[in-house]
């Protein structure tokens, strides 16, 4: 939880820096209200959640093929295969927030 609290703390180029001494304030202070509404599950629940930890851990290294996947376009038209994509030349994958 502090590991996160500190990434978050750094902030992003689209998201300010929150000190970990807020990120705390907040929390206690909404305590499950910065859950979504009816949700059984607080942010604690889910950094402490087995699943969510192993999807945390990288599993290629760098140099390593990247694992082919399949994932839809944006507008619903169809998917995109990393495959074929890859085959077309090389590829960058962006991963982020982009709110």
């Amino acid at each position: 939880m502090l590991t996160y609290m500190r990434t978050v703390g750094r902030g992003t180029p689209v998201d300010r820096p929150w000190p970990v001494v807020a990120q705390v304030t907040t929390m206690l202070r909404a305590g499950r209200g910065l859950a979504v509404k009816g949700s059984p599950l607080t942010l604690q629940d889910v950094m402490s959640d087995p699943g969510y930890r192993d999807l945390r851990t990288p599993k290629v290294a760098v140099g390593d093929v990247a694992p082919d996947f399949e994932l839809p376009l944006v507008d619903g038209s169809g998917t995109a295969r990393l495959s074929e994509l890859n085959a077309r030349g090389p590829v960058a994958l962006v991963f982020g927030s982009y709110t």
